[in-house]
């Protein structure tokens, strides 16, 4: 028999009490003046526990407390609860078997968040990608380079490598120049393809774009973007966004980045388009290894670049072994449609003269 301090949660006065074991998981309360109640171990929580204390809780009343001095006596101490180390259901299952449980969980999230976005975004309606890209594009604005004859001479580069791309219809590809002094080009949603100022300045080769735009084509037809969009801003934010509140995810959104298996497959697709259109991917391997050996130097219009692309030294690698020199290749562009495409948003600033 043991000696405690007992409160029995219906008012604040301070009992004394006998406790003894009773069975193998249960105590009997003796207090001093109340009847004997038997409480099984389950019912009770270790609230407190310390060298001088341990205070047990009873579930389900409130302000029931059973305090016992330490040490408790061996007997009594195997008809409690264990301690409440981790919490209930941990301390229950036992950490080992909570651990294994919890890395089941954290795994299962982390699986559902990386495979989400590729079955998320077949059933995305391409009407509300469409919406979306219509606004983006006409955000634009001022930006936008206006010129006929360059706007022309991207259409046609865009039908040279995906013939039919650029007519009417929910499969239609639309691309614009913008005048950004900017290396880079970008797929955004509602199969947009948007090329910087930079890059005609930078580049001045169309054979070279011609790989970039193949690789962003890519994107477009195998609904990177859409993936990204669910990757990046969640599934709440991309209902959101497609329910029309595009201002606030405008940057965002132009801004996406794709993973390296994106990447990788708009890569191989801009190779096989490439092959396919008839143009030298060489122009297009330079252009990787020129940026490659820029990004070693700090040089802006490279790391603007591989801000949103991968590395440069390997794709470099990739398009120039595409080369086959028994192929018989042409120019993207005839050289009057090249000027314009390249000159789309003005021509490129002189470079200033050395002293």
């Amino acid at each position: 028999m043991v000696q405690a301090t007992f409160y029995d949660g219906l008012n604040a006065e301070r009992y004394t009490a006998e406790v003894v074991p009773s069975g193998a998981r249960s105590i009997r309360v003796t207090p001093s003046t109340g009847e004997s109640v038997e409480i099984d171990a389950d019912e009770l929580t270790i609230a407190d526990e310390d060298q001088q204390q341990l205070i047990l809780s009873r579930r389900g009343m409130p302000g029931w407390r059973l305090i016992l001095d330490q040490p408790v006596a061996p007997e009594l101490r195997a008809a409690l609860p264990g301690t409440n180390r981790y919490g209930g259901w941990i301390d229950r299952v036992g950490l080992g078997k909570a651990s294994l449980v919890l890395a089941g969980i954290a795994g299962a999230v982390l699986l559902i968040g990386h495979t989400a976005p590729l079955w998320i975004a077949p059933i995305v309606p391409p009407s509300w990608e469409r919406n979306v890209g219509d606004a983006i594009v006409g955000d634009f604005g001022d930006l936008r380079c206006r010129s006929p004859q360059g706007q022309a001479a991207l259409e046609t580069l865009v039908e040279r490598l995906d013939p039919g791309a650029t007519a009417a219809g929910p499969t239609q590809i639309r691309i614009a120049a913008l005048d950004v002094n900017m290396f880079n080009a970008a797929a955004v949603p509602g199969s947009n393809i948007i090329i910087f100022k930079g890059a005609l300045d930078e580049t001045k080769n169309v054979d070279a774009l011609a790989g970039i735009v193949a690789h962003e084509i890519a994107h477009v037809r195998r609904r990177h973007v859409t993936e990204a969009l669910v990757r990046e801003l969640g599934i709440g934010a991309l209902i959101r966004t497609f329910a029309g509140s595009v201002g606030a995810n405008a940057e965002q959104v132009v801004g996406l980045s794709f993973t390296r298996a994106n990447e990788r497959e708009a890569d191989a697709d801009a190779i096989a388009t490439l092959r396919r259109a008839g143009i030298d991917p060489r122009p297009t391997a330079a252009l990787f290894a020129k940026l490659s050996k820029e990004a070693g130097g700090d040089s802006a219009p490279a790391l603007e670049f591989l801000d949103s692309h991968p590395g440069s030294k390997g794709r470099a690698g990739n398009f120039a072994r595409s080369y086959d020199p028994k192929m018989t290749y042409r120019p993207a562009l005839d050289p009057a449609a090249a000027k314009a495409m390249l000159t789309a948003c003005g021509p490129a600033p002189k470079a200033p003269k050395r002293p």
